[in-house]
């Protein structure tokens, strides 16, 4: 009877074991299929993350050009009205320099 009750526990160690195995198997093949999962959506990650700092340095250069041709433009005004003002200056000053020798005559 003893040796009944030693080989069921025997059998009961060896069912033990093999199924230790198993779930030694399992766990490695969980944790490579989470290393790869992980792996994938890292380089997912790292695509998206260029992608967007694409598309920010795209649209940073748009907002520049914005800028600069408001710049540009604001500066054409500018000049023009400045212009339009010299016009004007050299324009009186000769009047005042026609009438500084018109009056001495």
């Amino acid at each position: 009877m003893i040796e009944k009750h030693l080989a069921s526990i025997r059998s009961g160690e060896d069912q033990a074991r093999s199924r230790i195995a198993e779930a030694e198997d399992k766990a490695v093949e969980i944790v490579e299929r989470a290393r790869e999962d992980g792996e994938k959506s890292l380089d997912d990650v790292l695509v998206k993350a260029a992608e967007e700092e694409r598309s920010l340095l795209a649209a940073a250069g748009r907002k520049a050009d914005e800028e600069i041709t408001s710049i540009r433009t604001a500066e054409a005004k500018r000049i023009a009205a400045l212009s339009v003002a010299a016009k004007r200056n050299r324009e009186r000053a000769l009047e005042i320099i026609l009438g500084a020798f018109g009056r001495d005559r």
